[in-house]
């Protein structure tokens, strides 16, 4: 009877494995088929080859006083409790999002072929969730394993380690660990969503309950650092909070078996290790062992995400925000009512600004955040003054980085060129309100990191700090204007050739377009040695030329090339 019964289960195996192994083997065959997919994945194959080798010849020909590359010293003023902490937290916090995410939402996410075709099937349920847990399980291995290698082979040779073979447990620990909370997470999604009103209740209570342990663990360490004014003692007691500790001892295995390289390991974290894999097996039995119908849950979120995945491919980010917010229930864009503003280009530059207000909320308020934690972190594991004094130099790195993000913004917005070469602007005046738009919120973002850093380091307090925040912006607009011209060259962002050159000539463009800054900077500072705000006047005036310049090209290329490629 066992022996049918596992004879049927195969044979309704075979059609899913054949159907997962014959789609992977095609998507191998479009890539080398297709010269637009064959050529970007040579150039990313060949970069990540090249990358690895160049840092395991660099470290490995490094004497081993020189391997750590700093990295050494600054674990010393790190204590190992603290790295523990850290990652406990972020694990703690990441499981608790999904977890509580999952009460409304589900994480099953199917393909719209597997709607259309596989749903109909009268393969079984149980069968279809098996193979699908299956795949992503395979996935997230393969991820967890690929990115621990690529990065930490590396930093720990240089610290004088070795990956292998404890590297191999700290691998295993967190793909243990992730697969857990992802089978509970997709457990309570289909427990609550067939609950109806009985189990309504009960899962407002645990959410509650997940909440106040939340806020437990930062009243812990909020009490603590009120009694000893000391940041890591305060983050060691809101990580080892009783509560917290309880409910995420999971995590708490899983943080101390990722350092394993670094650390000796005990006989209690080969348990914990053993642990982990019980409760991931445990975890899987226990969703198989569902009667209830998998395909409803995650039928809204797979239509949900397959068309904001059609959103982001065809460039229409204005399409993904709406996509967002009529997942929210909203039916208008929120903020306070501003009136239009100014006329041509002017107006073209407030309605960018605007729409920027009122439909990346969560964007602004992470630019608000994100400088302030960044700093703080910095703050706290910078143990040389001379460099914290330095710090202000970030600003033109981020103000490089941040030139770069502006791209896709500006090929989403070019996606609505026949409506902007309609209008009587000029097309310098466009591309102008263009660069203006990327330097603006640029800008702002510079200004806060500033802020933070003037708030929180009390050494980068000084001309440094006012030079770098006001050559901030210049800078910015000169990269900008030069990211523009390719967004214009190549406008197509569902081809994945055009978005590897693309990226690539936008990187370049905007290399070029800094290389005037640093130049003036190392002549006038280093060599001439003239004072601060002389040289901030004369590089802000070369990048407003450079920008000029930027903006010239890309007028008489928006000009003459019909960027919606119809």
């Amino acid at each position: 009877m066992s022996s049918s019964l596992l004879r049927k289960r195969a044979d309704q195996l075979k059609p899913l494995i054949y159907l997962e192994l014959r789609q992977f083997l095609n998507s191998i065959k479009n890539t080398f088929r297709t010269p637009k997919r064959l050529i970007p994945a040579l150039f990313i194959g060949a970069w990540m080859f090249s990358w690895f080798m160049q840092m395991m010849l660099f470290v490995g020909g490094a004497t081993p006083s020189r391997r750590g590359f700093g990295m050494t010293a600054i674990l010393k003023h790190v204590p190992v409790e603290m790295i523990i902490a850290g990652t406990f937290i972020l694990l703690s916090f990441g499981s608790l999002v999904v977890v509580y995410q999952a009460f409304s939402s589900g994480s099953l996410i199917f393909s719209v072929a597997h709607i259309d075709f596989l749903f109909p099937t009268p393969i079984p349920r149980r069968t279809v969730l098996l193979v699908k847990l299956i795949k992503d399980y395979l996935k997230y291995g393969f991820w967890v394993a690929f990115f621990f290698i690529f990065f930490g082979a590396p930093a720990l040779w240089g610290l004088n380690l070795s990956l292998f073979p404890y590297g191999l447990v700290s691998i295993a620990a967190l793909v243990a660990y992730l697969l857990f909370v992802v089978n509970v997470a997709h457990t309570v999604n289909l427990i609550f969503t067939f609950g109806f009103e009985r189990l309504k209740q009960a899962g407002a209570v645990i959410k509650v309950a997940l909440l106040i342990g939340l806020l437990s663990a930062v009243a812990f360490g909020i009490y603590q650092y009120v009694q000893t004014g000391n940041s890591y003692v305060s983050v060691l007691w809101a990580a080892n909070s009783p509560v917290v500790k309880t409910v995420f001892a999971p995590a708490d295995w899983c943080s101390v078996l990722l350092l394993s390289p670094l650390r000796a390991m005990t006989p209690d974290d080969y348990f914990h290790l053993a642990a982990l894999w019980i409760l991931a097996v445990m975890s899987f039995a226990l969703l198989l062992s569902r009667n209830e119908n998998i395909y409803e849950p995650s039928l809204g979120v797979s239509i949900k995400f397959a068309k904001r995945k059609v959103a982001m491919r065809s460039g229409d980010y204005t399409g993904v925000r709406l996509e967002r917010m009529l997942e929210k229930g909203a039916t208008s864009a929120g903020g306070f009512a501003i009136p239009p503003f100014g006329k041509g280009a002017v107006a073209l530059l407030w309605k960018s600004l605007l729409g920027k207000y009122r439909m990346s909320r969560s964007q602004l308020l992470l630019m608000l955040v994100l400088p302030a934690v960044v700093v703080f972190i910095i703050q706290k594991f910078v143990p040389s003054s001379a460099l914290l004094h330095n710090i202000p130099f970030a600003l033109l790195y981020i103000t490089f980085v941040l030139s770069m993000t502006a791209q896709p913004e500006m090929r989403a917005e070019l996606k609505h060129a026949n409506i902007l070469k309609a209008m009587p602007i000029a097309s310098w005046k466009v591309m102008l309100a263009q660069a203006l738009y990327g330097a603006t919120y640029l800008g702002a973002g510079v200004i806060m990191f500033a802020i933070s850093m003037w708030t929180l380091v009390p050494q980068t307090r000084g001309d440094l700090l006012v030079i770098c925040t006001l050559a901030s912006p210049f800078i910015g607009f000169a990269c900008v204007s030069a990211t523009i011209i390719p967004a214009i060259l190549y406008p197509d962002t569902r081809d994945v050739a055009q978005n590897y050159i693309c990226n690539l000539l936008g990187f370049a463009l905007v290399s070029i377009a800094i290389i005037p800054t640093l130049v003036l900077g190392i002549m006038l500072l280093g060599i001439a040695g003239i004072s601060y705000y002389l040289a901030l006047m004369i590089i802000c005036a070369v990048n407003v030329i450079v920008g000029a310049a930027g903006i010239s090209i890309a007028g008489a290329v928006f000009g003459r090339f019909d960027p919606t490629n119809e």
